[in-house]
């Protein structure tokens, strides 16, 4: 074999040699990558994942410091951590003079990586670089996508025999998996701050509505009864004309209890305040009875019948007994507003393990047209000033949630000018 040819082979071989060696160290750096991006992965706190970002990023290119700063909301970059090689934290002050390179590599967006800083003269060479005595600089802006949203940068004071290729290919890798991982945690961190809010904007609307309930309920408890003691002392000197003033005043009052106690409750099932507490209930004897003999005045009083029967002696429920109260006190409430004449039959009915509670009257009746809205808050079929009935639209809407938290049914059949029927089912198993 000729010299000539003996030294191209002898090339060839060391490019051959060199490529494997490089591919062998790019495979080992890419495992490596895969242990770390495994690690910073590992958390969804903002400052956790910093705080391991930056340990690898120091351990991976063997530095002295490492520092991170993120844009903040305002497009500034804002310094965030700063870490020694022990892994103790750096206060802002130590980052100061380093900002130049940052600043470059962030509107740039490229990497940049300095070595033997200090003798090179051409360098143009930045504050940090002068006063710290920097022989090794590396800088990585951190991109999701085409988003920018920091920074990551590490330095030394020593000289470091590294190819320049290699170093920046792992680091530049490193650097954009932190980047997913640093905006995880702040789109995790925005929604926890979303949550709280939220938390404590239920929470002082819940206080504000129960204080509200209270200021309003003690006076119009104290005008009730006041009214109460002055009809009980004029009731023997006929005075017919003062006595209808007397059943107005309490009419009114009572409404305004019941507006209040429907808004505070729809404001507890909505912001998830209210405690169900399911129990074992006959529905005749615990909930139903009490309700029939408190409604039966009110059907009298408008000329109305109200029935009630049921199909067997025992009829058990698991439910909270507070919603089913005020399931039963809406629904019967309702019929009687809306009937004119006629009557209102409540019937209990137990079938294998369900029990059927249903709530039959005579009035109104609801459009087919109407019905998908029926539990809708704040609806009525009659809206704005020349509606024919009083309330606010919230009693069936509360019907639907409470029915809803105890996992009834509800069930609607209605004909408009013929009447409605409620049914609520409750499954016993």
């Amino acid at each position: 074999m000729k010299l000539s040819e003996f030294r191209q082979n002898l090339e060839i071989d060391k490019r051959l040699y060199y490529t494997a060696q490089e591919s062998d160290t790019k495979a080992k750096d890419l495992e490596l990558i895969l242990d770390v991006v495994k690690n910073i992965n590992s958390s969804l706190i903002l400052d956790d994942v910093l705080a391991l970002v930056l340990m690898h990023a120091i351990e991976i290119t063997d530095s002295e410091r490492g520092f991170i700063v993120l844009k903040n909301s305002d497009g500034r970059l804002e310094y965030k951590l700063g870490m020694d090689s022990k892994g103790i934290k750096l206060p802002e002050h130590f980052f100061n003079i380093s900002t130049s390179v940052v600043e470059d590599v962030y509107f740039t967006g490229r990497s940049k990586f300095i070595e033997g800083a200090q003798s090179d003269v051409n360098k143009n060479l930045s504050k940090s670089i002068l006063n710290l005595a920097l022989q090794t600089i590396l800088c990585s802006p951190l991109t999701t996508g085409d988003k920018k949203i920091g920074v990551i940068y590490v330095d030394s004071r020593y000289l470091k025999s590294i190819h320049k290729k290699e170093i920046t290919y792992t680091f530049e890798i490193l650097a954009g998996q932190a980047a997913i991982a640093i905006r995880n945690a702040q789109l995790y961190e925005d929604l926890s701050i979303a949550k709280e809010n939220a938390e404590r904007s239920d929470k002082l609307k819940t206080e504000f509505l129960a204080q509200m309930s209270h200021e309003i309920r003690t006076p119009l408890n104290t005008v009730l009864n006041s009214a109460g003691i002055i009809k009980e002392e004029i009731e023997d000197k006929n005075n017919d004309g003062l006595e209808e003033y007397f059943d107005i005043i309490e009419c009114s009052g009572k409404r305004l209890i019941r507006t209040v106690d429907l808004i505070l409750n729809m404001s507890e099932i909505q912001t998830g305040t209210i405690k169900v507490e399911p129990i074992a209930l006959d529905i005749y004897n615990d909930v139903m009875h009490d309700l029939y003999e408190q409604y039966k005045i009110a059907a009298e009083e408008k000329g109305l019948k109200l029935h009630i029967k049921k199909n067997v002696v025992v009829c058990k429920i698991k439910a909270d007994e507070y919603c089913v109260n005020q399931i039963f006190a809406n629904l019967i409430d309702n019929a009687i507003k809306y009937t004119h004449e006629g009557e209102i039959k409540i019937s209990i009915e137990q079938v294998n393990d369900s029990t059927y509670v249903s709530v039959s009257d005579t009035g109104i009746g609801i459009s087919k047209e109407y019905l998908h809205n029926l539990f809708n808050p704040f609806s009525q079929e009659d809206q704005g000033y020349s509606r024919r009935f009083e309330g606010n639209g919230l009693g069936l809407a509360l019907v639907k949630k409470y029915c809803d938290l105890n996992n009834a049914q509800i069930e609607v059949e209605s004909e408009k000018g013929k009447g409605s029927t409620f049914k609520v089912i409750f499954n016993n198993t």
